[in-house]
């Protein structure tokens, strides 16, 4: 049995770097390209509407001018008007059409990891919290589509009212504007001292909502074997342990956010005392005019109103950098199973010939779950493993579909390296039926066709009928499309092991393997199950594994494991008459 690894993917988090930074800010901006028409037009209509912004102060300005006459006043009233429905448009667009591009965006990204999962070997998965690559798909993505809507937008946007507020401002009175903008560097000081806190408190706060999400799931899908124990206590206590770190870590951050956003609410408001004051005392040396004031009054709302927007929008962007370095980090993983480009596929049909030279492997690269393992099925011949718990009989029957890839030695299928061969041609020739079997939340119509999607409605029922489970179907109100619930809860053991053998006859593979397919199940389940494996093992190399010998002695070949080792190997009949066999020991012991 294969040992689980429960280790976080954080550690492999990369140092920040500034060839790092830009590695991961252009794969960002990758994901702008199929919707660059749409993020253009938001971008747009931002600008202007911006742009638009800025000209009211101006037209009010221009409308208090005292040799103005009636219709001038009036086309500036008007302009101001049509200014204000034209920048509601814009904001319209750029709400709409903005958060449609962020929208698919995360589509695509949760495509291309989704993708990138299915890709990955079960290394990944046997070291990574199903919690963890749940909380990248949805919550992680989530926040990064709120960056890619409002971080180009609200940047630019934020220039540009900055940049042109300041150019009037200038024009109108200079020693105004040099006197207005010179609280700014207070403002950019005490932001600088919370964007490092902020970063690492929305980071922990990522992994700690991973770490619930895990919890939650576990205790969920676990509900049958916790009630049983009577162990809800225990479940909520955990729970509990768990949500109370991520509440401990949200309020530390919730201080920091407070501080910072006290600090500069603080700085806002007394900029704009000073800004009253200084107004004040220039009025009254005859620097500056009452308009003027009132203008620069007006103009200081819209250049505070972006700096404030940018510190706010630096919060956004921390959470969404970190969601999407977590998202990075997961595209960045490699498999270890690595497919060959060019590798044989269907130009080669597989006999079902496989042969262990020498195998070693282990999972964690300290201890060996395999020694040395050498061993032949020749094609067409019903083999089984047998041997206790934990040493190895799973890990070779992973090895041959290449689920793991070996650490020396070489595995052969009909004499070639199973390296050669293309994984998908690979896997296609070889037919699992596990202890337990995997039913997904659907109908037993798609489960049964999931061996071969396109299979004909007879051939879907003929592998029914082979399989020893199409009266039961044909018994139930919904036939073929009747649910079989989460994990297939909506049915017993033996029906779920019958379906799954269904679809490996549907699959139609040169290649079998039994993991403990019948160990699980009641004498009657087992019989009906057995007979569908029999009709299921004819012309096929078949692979067994189980525990109760009495189930294998008929094999072919028999291969006894020990720690690791291969001890012994022959028929049934031959490793019996071994005097102080290990075969012999293990039958006497589990026979009855």
């Amino acid at each position: 049995m294969r040992p689980f690894h429960d280790v976080d993917v954080e550690k492999y988090k990369k140092p920040l770097t500034l060839p790092y930074i830009k590695k991961v800010l252009g794969s960002f901006v990758h994901y702008y390209t199929p919707w660059r028409p749409l993020f253009f037009l938001s971008l747009f209509c931002s600008l202007a509407g911006a742009g638009m912004q800025m000209l009211i102060p101006l037209c009010v300005y221009r409308a208090f001018q005292e040799n103005n006459t009636l219709s001038v006043i009036l086309f500036l009233i008007a302009g101001i008007f049509v200014l204000m429905c034209l920048i509601a448009v814009c904001n319209y667009i750029c709400t709409k059409y903005g958060h449609i591009v962020g929208v698919r965006m995360e589509a695509d990204m949760r495509d291309d990891l989704f993708a990138h999962l299915q890709k990955l070997s079960f290394n990944y998965f046997d070291k990574t919290k199903t919690g963890h690559i749940m909380s990248r798909i949805t919550n992680d993505l989530s926040m990064i589509s709120e960056l890619a809507h409002h971080g180009p937008e609200d940047i630019s946007a934020a220039l540009i009212m900055f940049v042109a507020g300041l150019s009037v401002m200038f024009v109108i009175n200079p020693f105004l504007t040099l006197v207005t903008i010179i609280p700014m560097p207070l403002f950019i000081f005490w932001a600088s001292r919370f964007q490092g806190k902020m970063r690492k408190g929305f980071r922990e706060s990522r992994k700690k909502i991973a770490d619930l999400n895990s919890q939650v799931e576990n205790s969920i899908q676990g509900i049958r074997e916790v009630k049983s124990f009577t162990q809800e206590k225990q479940e909520i206590g955990k729970f509990k342990s768990v949500n109370a770190s991520f509440r401990m870590i949200r309020e530390a951050l919730f201080g920091t956010m407070a501080s910072f956003h006290s600090g500069m609410r603080f700085f806002m408001d007394g900029y704009s005392l000073l800004f009253v004051i200084v107004g004040v005392i220039l009025n009254h040396y005859g620097k500056a005019s009452l308009l003027e004031i009132m203008t620069f009054f007006m103009y200081s709302k819209y250049i505070t109103m972006p700096v404030f927007g940018l510190l706010n929008f630096s919060e956004q962007f921390h959470q969404g950098l970190t969601a999407y370095e977590r998202f990075y980090e997961v595209l960045q993983e490699d498999s270890s199973v690595v497919d060959k480009e060019g590798g044989i596929s269907s130009d080669k049909p597989v006999k079902g010939d496989i042969e262990f030279r020498n195998v070693s492997f282990s999972y964690n690269e300290k201890e060996e779950v395999l020694k040395n393992i050498t061993l032949r099925i020749p094609a067409g011949t019903e083999a089984a493993l047998v041997g206790e718990s934990g040493v190895g009989k799973t890990t070779i029957a992973a090895l041959i579909p290449r689920f793991y890839d070996v650490c020396s030695g070489e595995i052969l299928l009909d004499g070639l390296n199973v390296k050669e061969y293309s994984l998908e041609y690979l896997r296609k020739n070889i037919g699992i039926v596990r202890q337990t079997p995997f039913l997904f939340d659907t109908t037993i119509r798609e489960n049964i066709l999931f061996g071969k999607p396109d299979a004909t409605e007879e051939e879907m029922i003929q592998a029914a009928k082979d399989a020893n489970i199409y009266d039961f179907i044909m018994s139930l109100p919904e036939k073929f499309d009747a649910k079989v619930g989460e994990h297939g809860i909506l049915l017993s053991g033996g029906q779920k092991q019958r379906i799954s053998i269904a679809r490996v006859f549907l699959k139609n593979p040169p290649i079998l393997i039994f993991d403990e397919a019948t160990s699980a199940l009641d004498n009657q389940s087992e019989e009906l199950v057995r007979e569908s494996m029999e009709k299921l093992c004819r012309n096929r190399t078949t692979l067994i594994i189980a525990h109760r010998l009495s189930t294998v002695k008929h094999a072919e070949k028999l291969f006894a494991m020990k720690n690791g080792l291969l001890v012994e190997e022959g028929s049934h009949e031959a490793l019996l008459q071994k005097e102080d066999g290990y075969y012999k020991l293990l039958y006497s012991m589990h026979s009855f």
